[in-house]
């Protein structure tokens, strides 16, 4: 009978108990540096800039883009000193990598015109790459003419810029550089 008038009150006791737990473990503490130190240490050890070739066509950051003249395929001697850099360049690529040189033109002539002289902007990179050193078969050629704008407004600035020789490379496997290797 006494466990009978006491059976509410152990109950209810081992309900809190099952409810609240044991208290929870301390954790060791573990000291962290401060922040400004983290930020210090991840300014020392700056991080190393990879460059992925992939199968797809790929514009290296490295590799300059070649400005043209207007109505022109010549190279001027500042396109001389741009290709240069860029020959120098792609001779440290692999030899399994494939060059593409793109012509492009501002939007000012007909479309045909304008994929003729997107080629022989194309031409005159391919050929300066050739004579440089660059096996002929890995280059290749191809003209947007004005399809593939970098800038669409109409100033003299805008179609400056659309007037270009872009190189790009792939290969057939992705490979992985480190950029500082191609400077």
């Amino acid at each position: 009978m006494l466990f009978k008038r006491h059976f509410p009150i152990i109950f209810a006791l081992a309900g809190v108990l099952v409810l609240t737990g044991c208290p929870p473990k301390k954790k060791l503490a573990i000291e962290q540096p401060p922040i400004e130190e983290q930020k210090e240490e991840a300014a020392e050890q700056p991080a190393e800039k990879k460059i992925e070739i992939t199968q797809d066509w790929t514009e290296i950051p490295a590799l300059e883009i070649v400005k043209f003249e207007f109505d022109a395929a010549g190279l001027s001697p500042e396109a001389r000193e741009v290709l240069k850099k860029n020959v120098a360049i792609l001779k440290k690529l692999p030899t399994t990598v494939t060059v593409r040189v793109e012509g492009h033109c501002d939007d000012r002539g007909t479309v045909e015109y304008n994929v003729a002289l997107g080629q022989r902007r194309a031409n005159a990179v391919r050929s300066f790459y050739a004579k440089a050193g660059l096996t002929k078969a890995r280059l290749e050629t191809i003209s947007y003419g004005e399809e593939r704008p970098m800038c669409v407004e109409q100033t003299d600035d805008c179609w400056a810029r659309n007037r270009r020789g872009v190189t790009k490379v792939k290969n057939k496997e992705t490979i992985t550089l480190k950029e500082e290797d191609l400077k």
